[in-house]
């Protein structure tokens, strides 16, 4: 029986906009590379739809560098002219939409007495934009939607550290069996099932998936 359900974000509640960031990159004068690197062995951190985050965005997302060195860094690689702000919208550029009947989604669970949670590699530029565009409207806000909040760069960790894993079932205060872990990165998914929650792989390209999942949670609970 499920009790808590843990949520990613990008990808799995968050639209992604990936092809903005080669464009916006371009404007800059810096390779995409410098925001987003191929996965490789030595980088497990997982941004964007599984793509691997190289070491400064890792250190960033991690807490280890703050915005203003964060943005520093990458204006030292544009070219002349570009401001703060103009690295701020770039960096922003990924960042969609959350559909308005996928937080309805988790207001049905949370009706129903289920517990939801959100568990994201993420930063501070994009967790402030995000909640800015997606959770200020009232009834809609993070403390509605969510027991727990998650982000890896305010508890120092990241997906797929089994630490985080076990903070997340910690702070649900639930036997880990007993919670559901959804993300859209297979590699977190199965880092998850190490550490014994429950978990299920969302496939962006589904149409509905999500809807699907938690259809299914909820009709395991009727029975």
């Amino acid at each position: 029986m499920i009790s808590d359900i843990i949520f990613d974000l990008g990808g799995v509640l968050l639209n992604l906009d990936m092809e903005s960031v080669g464009l916006a990159c371009r404007r800059l004068g810096i390779d995409a590379e410098m925001f987003f690197v191929k996965t490789d062995a030595e980088h497990s951190s997982t941004v964007c739809q599984g793509l691997s985050a190289s070491d400064a965005i890792t250190a960033y997302q991690l807490g280890r560098m703050t915005s203003d060195e964060f943005i520093g860094l990458v204006q030292s690689h544009c070219r002349e002219g570009i401001t703060r702000e103009d690295i701020m919208e770039a960096w922003n550029s990924c960042l969609g939409d959350i559909p308005k009947e996928r937080l309805n989604l988790i207001k049905e669970l949370r009706r129903r007495g289920l517990h939801t949670h959100l568990l994201s590699n993420t930063n501070d530029l994009h967790w402030e934009e995000i909640k800015r565009r997606c959770f200020s409207e009232d009834g809609y806000t993070c403390a509605d939607l969510f027991d727990h909040v998650l982000v890896s760069h305010e508890v120092h960790l990241a997906k797929p550290d089994p630490a985080i894993y076990r903070l997340a079932v910690k702070l649900t205060g639930s036997p880990a069996n007993r919670c559901l872990f959804i993300d859209d990165a297979q590699v977190n998914v199965e880092a998850a099932r190490r550490e014994g929650l429950q978990g299920a792989w969302l496939d962006i390209h589904r149409t509905g998936h999500l809807k699907e999942i938690l259809h299914g949670v909820l009709f395991d609970q009727s029975e």
